[in-house]
């Protein structure tokens, strides 16, 4: 018997998720167990979207434990099926406390709780805090910051509760309480050099305000962990689980440069062993800190690129120009380090025209790597706010980056699927990228992953049938 159970609701994965996704840790779910448990509330991890459990698995796995509570966390595209999970749980055990977190009740608070009837709590924002004091008190009304609940079937919104200062207070993550932690996670192919490899977050807040974006769990304040304690973290990764490699997956990594140096100094002096990777803006490098970087063991960076057009870039208000993501990108080709871009395409602003510029830059630059989506309004985010009028969100399992559901003027389903795939296939079908992935196939790390991903990535993108709009 446990307090609490935190779950990665079941879902049914879009065909370029099941041939193409990764599987990472549900690092969110992490971190309030490691909080709570802290705390000495006794908890436990079920991992379902990885997994791949059905409810009734769920179910069962919940009637061995016999929680007072279930927590369960869902981005928009998975509010659907979290709920479908909380309305089994209901007729099942009425008695447990059901309890909605993440990306989605932050953004909608009130309406997710007014529409989905089986969530008898929401944790809006940053939940660590929140979720303990919800099962330490045992009981709801207005004191509580940060929740969402129903008083005689009217839904009362608290006010939110303030963000952590210091994160150096809050204990590591709960990894160990993952499933088979780390050998069952691991990124795509091309997102990993060496197993195993641990995911870390090594800071919250994000001060920019990209129109595509949402953060209504950690706010625009930039906080970020100290490096004396990112590097007690690695340790205890690398003693306890045998980790050899570290993916930075916060957005602005790099934005601190000298928080950077004293991270490159740190490893040094302790002799770490270690590779690691991040993600960055294209505006925060200077070739001699690449160099650098280089050296203390980064092999890749991931940058939000979205689009090769300035007129997108600049509805998306990235704030960066097409020129400085050329520079950059050479930048980091001439420090020997890989390179992958995100894009975004079918934003309202895009044409035929801003297409070919970012086709373009995409082909004339040195990219390592490419992950394109499609544009996806995401409640919370000002794309959202400007456009819900003239779009319909009746499902939400829609609002998913692998699917078509916004089509800008002037263009057409058919158009954005046929550039998508086009673009791949001149990328990586190019010759310098296909020797780099057979040269791959000899990483023992990778050699049957990567011959899975290149299946499904040959029937996705050669198959005739057409991602549905909706």
């Amino acid at each position: 018997m446990v307090d609490i159970i935190l779950i990665n609701p079941p879902i049914k994965l879009s065909q370029w998720e099941l041939k193409l996704g990764s599987k990472l840790p549900p690092l969110g779910l992490a971190s309030l167990a490691g909080y709570v448990r802290d705390k000495g509330i006794s908890v436990k991890i079920l991992d379902a979207s990885n997994l791949g459990l059905d409810i009734d698995s769920v179910l069962d796995f919940i009637k061995i434990e016999s929680p007072a509570y279930v927590g369960i966390t869902a981005t928009t595209n998975m509010i659907t099926f979290a709920a479908q999970l909380a309305d089994e749980i209901k007729k099942q055990f009425p008695h447990i406390i059901t309890i909605i977190g993440g990306p989605h009740i932050s953004a909608l608070p009130e309406e997710t709780i007014e529409r989905f009837p089986s969530f008898d709590i929401g944790v809006y924002g940053e939940g660590e805090k929140t979720l303990f004091e919800i099962i330490n008190r045992g009981k709801i009304d207005n004191t509580i910051h940060g929740i969402v609940f129903r008083d005689n079937g009217i839904v009362i919104k608290n006010p939110p509760r303030e963000y952590i200062e210091n994160l150096d207070d809050l204990p590591f993550p709960a990894y160990d309480l993952l499933p088979n932690f780390p050998d069952f996670y691991r990124p795509t192919p091309n997102n990993y050099s060496c197993l195993p490899v641990a995911p870390v977050i090594s800071s919250r807040g994000c001060p920019y305000s990209c129109t595509f974006c949402t953060q209504g769990v950690f706010g625009h304040r930039l906080r970020a962990f100290s490096i004396d304690y990112l590097i007690s973290l690695i340790k205890y990764l690398q003693d306890k689980f045998k980790i050899k490699e570290i993916c930075f997956y916060d957005d602005i990594f790099l934005l601190n440069k000298k928080k950077l140096y004293e991270f490159i100094e740190k490893i040094e002096k302790n002799k770490l062993d270690l590779v690691w990777s991040c993600e960055g803006r294209v505006d925060q490098f200077e070739e001699q800190m690449l160099i650098d970087m280089k050296k203390a063991g980064c092999w890749q960076i991931s940058f939000g690129v979205e689009s090769g057009s300035q007129k997108v870039l600049d509805y998306f208000n990235k704030k960066i120009s097409v020129e400085q993501i050329s520079k950059t990108i050479i930048s980091v080709q001439k420090a020997k380090m890989r390179s992958r871009a995100y894009l975004i395409i079918g934003s309202p602003p895009e044409t035929l025209q801003t297409l070919e510029e970012t086709k373009k830059l995409i082909l004339n630059a040195p990219f390592s790597d490419i992950h394109i989506s499609f544009f996806t309004l995401m409640p919370g985010s000002a794309a959202y706010q400007s456009l819900i009028g003239t779009t319909h969100f009746e499902d939400y399992k829609k609002i998913n980056q692998y699917l078509i559901y916004y089509i800008p003027p002037n263009l057409s389903h058919e158009i954005l699927t046929d550039f998508m795939n086009d673009l791949y296939k001149s990328f990586y079908l190019h010759p310098k990228r296909l020797f780099r992935y057979l040269f791959m196939l000899f990483n023992r790390h990778k050699t049957i992953h990567l011959l899975m991903s290149g299946v499904g990535f040959i029937k996705l993108t050669f198959s005739r049938e057409k991602t549905k709009v909706l």
